[in-house]
């Protein structure tokens, strides 16, 4: 069965999500409907920037999650500490 394709919406508030403890911001540019991500620590000091995130890639619900999970290792990687976090659940998909 086909992935229901995510909104802009529901992409940028579960890449937010994926990274608690640590907070994640998100910037949508609505000229091509895509955002930024940056995840920051307590200070405000970055600690992983993704640029651009196409609608291509988000709207696949088994892409952002592997970009996540990608950017979630690398963190880890680092020394961070993360929440466990799979991706939510999506209608349609059956998972």
């Amino acid at each position: 069965m086909p992935h229901v394709p995510l909104s802009l919406e529901e992409a940028t508030g579960i890449s937010e999500m994926a990274f608690l403890p640590l907070r994640a911001e998100t910037v949508v540019d609505l000229d091509d409907v895509s955002f930024s991500l940056k995840v920051v620590d307590d200070l405000g000091n970055a600690l992983l920037s993704i640029a651009h995130i196409a609608r291509s890639q988000y709207a696949d619900p088994v892409h952002l999650a592997g970009m996540l999970e990608q950017a979630r290792l690398e963190l880890s990687k680092d020394g961070h500490l993360l929440a466990p976090w799979s991706m939510p659940y999506q209608p349609g998909t059956g998972a």
